[in-house]
């Protein structure tokens, strides 16, 4: 199975930095779910059997809103790190939420998040 993630992320944030964290999270979601995943621009992102959303950083909301209009139901929002990843998230899925749209965030253990993309892929989403 494929997972395609489109990542948004604020400039103000070390791209090193981030960069280094998100080929962490994938290696280890690799290996934990067997899953090939790529990042891939917005054009993209629905050529996969399951599309993520990876908000790397607070301050990715104003990025969100520019892509909102290519998204498809249901919005999978992936959380990760200490860098306001979780509080974007919040606020980008309140947006969806007020916007009649479905979406989640997947947070937590690097354990969760692997598990509920199992589920996400049985599910078909």
């Amino acid at each position: 199975m494929k997972v395609n993630i489109y990542p948004i992320v604020s400039p103000l944030h070390n791209s090193e930095f981030m960069e280094r964290e998100t080929s962490r999270l994938l290696s280890y979601l690799y290996k934990r779910t067997g899953m090939e995943f790529e990042e891939v621009g917005i054009d993209r992102l629905y050529d996969a059997d399951l599309s993520l959303i990876m908000v790397e950083s607070g301050g990715s909301e104003g990025y969100f809103l520019k892509v909102h209009d290519k998204l498809k139901e249901p919005i999978i929002l992936l959380t990760f790190g200490n860098s306001n990843s979780l509080a974007a998230s919040m606020e980008i899925l309140t947006y969806v939420q007020n916007a009649g749209e479905k979406g989640e965030i997947l947070h937590g253990s690097d354990e969760y998040i692997a598990s509920r993309i199992i589920e996400l892929a049985k599910e078909g989403k």
